[in-house]
């Protein structure tokens, strides 16, 4: 029972406003089992790393690694994963929080039932930032069933329905097969979607139909952003990230998706000038966008663009 059963990563940067949620409902957590809590505070501007380090100092499970450069999520998230102990390794961004006390509890015993299981995950709660709406059990709600087993193809596919902040990863298959030190090299945009695609392949990967989590949207961030330069420098980097991944499956074949990627960054840009409600640079993105219907469509004149707007906020799409 000494032993420490999971290994929470905390990866945060300029986080102030929602870091001591966060911290707060991962250290509430009713459990048996120890655990310890690494946080990669990322070289920020504001309070967040005396946040942080107030907490280290109070929680004797809590550490945190201070970044003396900023390493960007991924190398940021493998460093806690490097310096933790756990048997397993859970994860929460410093906006999301987790709301049910016995997610550490729940998802332990399952992989431990579970010996052939690699990841599991669970449903979500969503919190609009904007608006203030809890969406809950999201998954359920839409009657969403994520597919489970060996699903790498699946999760290549982008059709994995794996929140990143509900995972429990076995901490042995991590280290044997994931090679973390080149995604943190080649500063990879996301860390869960290639870690998932290396895991799928020596494991099953399954769902639990409880909500333990809540993810935050309506602020800024790495995937919901208002600056266009980042949106399509985004889509690159996907690119890049995807093509090394082929590298390590060759049985996938030659990596063939170049002309979807030289257009899904104009595509996602084109949707951040919606909810920026800048119909010039929508209507510039618009006739780049090969990927879009709709969207693309009504950028082309300025009533149609206002209109579809208007029709996303009733449905609380923006």
């Amino acid at each position: 029972m000494n032993e420490i059963m999971v290994t929470v990563c905390i990866v945060t940067y300029n986080q102030e406003k929602w870091i001591r949620q966060t911290l707060d409902s991962v250290l509430a957590q009713q459990t048996e089992y120890p655990f310890e809590v690494i946080i990669g505070e990322d070289h920020g501007t504001d309070a967040t790393r005396a946040i942080c380090q107030e907490y280290a100092d109070k929680y004797e499970n809590v550490t945190l690694l201070p970044s003396t450069t900023n390493l960007g999520v991924t190398a940021n998230w493998i460093q806690c994963i490097q310096a933790g102990t756990g048997k397993y390794i859970m994860t929460c961004a410093g906006d999301d929080w987790w709301h049910n006390p016995n997610k550490i509890q729940l998802q332990v015993e399952f992989m431990e039932t579970h010996p052939a299981c690699v990841v599991c995950h669970t449903d979500i709660d969503e919190y609009n930032e904007t608006t203030g709406v809890i969406k809950k059990s999201l998954k359920q709600s839409k009657g969403v069933v994520p597919p489970e087993g060996k699903i790498q193809r699946t999760i290549l596919s982008g059709r994995d329905y794996i929140s990143a902040v509900t995972m429990c990863i076995r901490h042995s298959i991590f280290e044997k097969y994931v090679p973390a030190g080149e995604f943190a090299k080649r500063r990879f945009p996301r860390e869960d979607w290639p870690t998932l695609l290396v895991l799928a392949a020596h494991g099953d990967i399954l769902y639990i139909p409880i909500s333990t989590a809540t993810y935050r949207v309506g602020q800024e961030s790495i995937t919901r952003t208002s600056n266009y330069e980042k949106v399509i420098r985004r889509a690159q980097e996907d690119m890049e990230m995807t093509k090394y991944l082929y590298t390590l499956f060759p049985e996938w074949g030659p990596f063939k998706d170049e002309p979807y990627f030289a257009t899904v960054g104009f595509h996602n840009a084109l949707h951040a000038a919606y909810r920026n409600n800048d119909y010039e640079a929508a209507h510039e993105f618009a006739k780049k966008d090969t990927l879009g219907k709709w969207a693309t469509r009504m950028a082309r004149t300025k009533l149609t663009f206002r209109l579809l707007r208007w029709i996303q906020i009733k449905r609380k799409r923006l």
